[in-house]
């Protein structure tokens, strides 16, 4: 919600006593008067006045809700930071991409991994990030997540190539990402330098 609208919201309760104190003024006047049009006009005060005591409950609700949605929001920016700490400090490479493998976030992890600074990892194509040799096998794999309708992780061994570097064995476990109806929206990657140690798969690949 945009200050400028928070700040009317704010004013809006003063606005309506105003115009309240406006109408009791009208009303006393017009219940003074002897002129055939009074009866007219007490009544139109009347129904004025019942409008506006029916507006002043719905504000009411209002600043309560506003008040609640505010509450909801900082709610979820704690929640994000943490989720954004955990990313950040997760200590393998992990990183987000849409279905067609455009690295859409990336940690860290991912950036020493890869040697190349995080901003400018985000729209790059991850096969970007695969030796030459093993790119139409990983391309091939890729397209087969789009045709399989499976929610498990797997686990594909193909020889990274970060930038300006030796390419290196790597263990890339991919699991899929779907919205409520079961599309495919994107997919999550974690990457796992197995050059160096010894390597042991996951035990368990299946949700």
């Amino acid at each position: 919600m945009s200050p400028e609208l928070i700040m009317n919201l704010d004013m809006f309760p003063q606005q309506l006593e105003s115009l309240q104190g406006r109408l009791a003024n009208l009303y006393q006047d017009a219940n003074t008067t002897v002129q055939p049009e009074a009866n007219l006009l007490l009544a139109a005060l009347k129904e004025l006045d019942t409008a506006s005591k029916i507006l002043e409950i719905a504000t009411q609700k209002l600043f309560e809700q506003t008040q609640k949605l505010g509450n909801v929001q900082a709610r979820l920016r704690e929640e994000y930071k943490r989720y954004q700490d955990l990313f950040e400090f997760i200590p393998n490479a992990y990183l987000v991409t849409d279905t067609q493998g455009k690295i859409q976030s990336a940690n860290c992890a991912t950036a020493t991994l890869f040697n190349l600074q995080q901003q400018f990892l985000v729209n790059k194509p991850l096969a970007c990030f695969i030796a030459v040799e093993e790119r139409q096998a990983f391309r091939s794999q890729l397209n087969q997540m789009h045709s399989s309708e499976c929610d498990y992780m797997q686990e594909w061994i193909l020889r990274i190539q970060p930038r300006d570097c030796e390419p290196f064995e790597a263990a890339m476990t991919v699991a899929p990402i779907r919205d409520a109806k079961g599309k495919l929206t994107g997919l999550r990657w974690m990457v796992r330098d197995i050059h160096h140690v010894s390597y042991q798969p996951l035990l368990s690949l299946e949700r």
